[in-house]
């Protein structure tokens, strides 16, 4: 979950640094003073950089890329390899993570879409009225959003590496560390990072941003719309609507309800399924997935033959897909003791029973009788939605997590009934 940092003050001796055989060959424009101490230097290893001016050093870079020897930042990255990475840092190059305090942080998460990401930055239309605006750097493209103390960022991390998957980065990049501390998250340190406990809020904070983002819909036919509608869509559907003077409360309360009105009409003439809440719960999915430190979960969520993607948006991968099978599975990635499903060779094999009418069967049969197999099936589809579901819910609350899972889980009044009952 998280990727870049920036501390203005390593704390670690800036001597010592110059000379750490780590960085020997990465250092470039070195100078010294009359002492032979160092006065400026910088170097850039393993997506990270360092630089000592006057007896300071500053660091800033990716402990994602970090991880991956400098190379990507695509896969993902748990709280355990956080702590790990933070730990390898402070072993390897002296810092004092315990008085480095950081200036910026950046957190978020890669989601892979069953449909192209360009889908999703060409309906942004702003952050509670901030418009979002694109950005060109280092060659890349990506869509951002500035407040007063973060920046949300947003853009197509496949594209970025080349990958064959459609992978959204959503990340936020924290640029007044009160940001956090007014939210309530211990996150001063470097060594903050090592603590599980901030993971949970940092999610929260991932989803609640998202969330209020308003997206647009280009997939809604506007001739459908009487007059007043389509008055409404084009004017909400601008940016530029948007745009609030700071103090101006009266003004953003018409644009609230011009907000809600809009939504109404994206509900009611949508072309397939709200693309927003899909994202959103792969967010949430994610956060809690590289948050879990203490078990392996699995979780799947799926959404059958949704009619997704108009036509400008089915590229080679999805040109002939005419409804869209989407679906997730949370693993945390955690390698346990693996657990044997055969028998040990000197125990004695269970006999097989029918699991139509319980009667023993041979180790070759599914069923005592075909009357067996039609019972089962009855059976199942009485109750497999129910009892497959129950089973998921259970496992999720079984053992502790960083997170609280009742934020984070949503039910249909279905699942509810059969969760209460």
């Amino acid at each position: 979950m998280i990727d870049g940092i920036k501390t203005y003050d390593l704390k670690v001796n800036p001597d010592r640094l110059e000379q750490n055989p780590y960085l020997a060959e990465y250092w470039n424009t070195t100078v010294h003073n009359a002492d032979a101490v160092v006065r400026y230097g910088l170097a850039e290893y393993l997506g990270l950089k360092f630089q000592i001016k006057h007896q300071k050093v500053r660091m800033q870079g990716s402990l994602h890329k970090y991880r991956n020897n400098g190379k990507h930042n695509y896969d993902d990255f748990t709280v355990v390899e956080v702590g790990k990475v933070v730990k390898e840092l402070s072993e390897r190059f002296g810092i004092d993570i315990q008085l480095t305090e950081l200036n910026n942080v950046e957190f978020g998460v890669n989601v892979i879409l069953n449909f192209p990401v360009r889908f999703v930055l060409d309906n942004l239309i702003h952050y509670k009225g901030s418009p979002f605006t694109k950005v060109v750097e280092d060659g890349m493209s990506y869509y951002q959003c500035k407040k007063a103390h973060f920046i949300i960022k947003i853009y197509d991390k496949g594209l970025q590496y080349g990958l064959p998957d459609n992978v959204l980065r959503f990340e936020i990049k924290v640029m007044r560390m009160q940001y956090l501390e007014k939210k309530g998250i211990a996150l001063r340190y470097l060594s903050d990072l090592m603590n599980a406990g901030i993971y949970e809020p940092l999610g929260n904070i991932l989803t609640e941003t998202f969330d209020s983002i308003l997206f647009g819909d280009n997939r809604l036919n506007e001739r459908r719309l009487n007059d007043k509608e389509l008055q409404t869509f084009l004017r909400a559907s601008n940016p530029k609507t948007w745009e609030v003077t700071e103090g101006k409360q009266s003004e953003w309360k018409k644009l609230q309800r011009l907000e809600s009105s809009y939504l109404n009409i994206l509900d009611k003439y949508r072309e397939g399924v709200n693309f927003k809440s899909v994202v959103a719960e792969l967010i949430r999915a994610k956060s809690l997935e590289l948050s879990t430190i203490y078990r392996p979960m699995d979780t799947v969520l799926s959404l059958e033959n949704v009619q997704f993607l108009p036509t400008e948006y089915q590229d080679e991968k999805t040109q002939n897909v005419h409804y869209l099978h989407f679906s997730y599975s949370v693993n945390s990635g955690h390698t346990g003791n693996s657990i044997s499903t055969s028998a040990p060779d000197n125990q004695t094999p269970k006999i097989k029973l029918c699991s139509g009418c319980g009667k023993p069967i041979e180790r070759d049969q599914l069923y005592h009788s075909l009357e067996c197999k039609i019972r089962r099936d009855e059976r199942n589809a009485r109750s497999n939605d129910r009892n497959n579901f129950k089973g998921r819910y259970r496992k999720l609350f079984k053992e502790p997590s960083l997170f609280d899972l009742s934020v984070l889980i949503k039910l249909t009044p279905q699942q509810k009934a059969w969760v209460n009952n």
